[in-house]
Formats: C-alpha cells, structure tokens, sequence
C-alpha cells in the first residue's frame, strides 16, 4: 500500500477469496495490526501510520484458496495492479 496522502495514516485492508482459509498475515518489521477474519477472506486494520508517499507490503498465507482475490479494498477503493 502507498499512501498517496499529504498526511501520515493508518488503513484497513479487505481481501475476499474463493474457497481456501486464512494462515497468517502481516506487515515486516513494524507493529502488527489487527485481522478479522469472515467467510471467505479477511480484513486487515493497520498497526502503523505510514508517512506521505511512504508505503508497507501487507503479506499474507492462504491454504487452499485461489490465487487471485475475488475482491481486494485499502479504505474502501478498489485495489489495482493484482
């Protein structure tokens, strides 16, 4: 995620995936936020602030589920580039 703003700013992330279930997901060397998860994806609510322009690389692990998201949301907005 890239935060695009002019101020520093946390974010929620939302992925939906068909089938497959949730192992782990998280944000390299900063403080960890919080998952939710519900059938079929799961929401990730930041532990971090990040800075304007700066950006974070949200990772996580999926067993058995497809490989591309049926839905991805930052904030809200559709994401872009998967």
């Amino acid at each position: 995620m890239v935060n695009g703003s002019a101020r520093s700013r946390g974010w929620t992330v939302r992925l939906d995936f068909s089938g497959g279930r949730l192992v782990t997901a998280w944000v390299e060397g900063v403080p960890q936020g919080t998952v939710r998860q519900f059938d079929g994806g799961f929401t990730y609510v930041s532990g971090v602030e990040v800075s304007p322009g700066g950006s974070v690389s949200l990772r996580f692990h999926l067993e058995r589920a497809s490989h591309t998201p049926r839905e991805c949301t930052v904030d809200g907005v559709r994401c872009t580039g998967l």
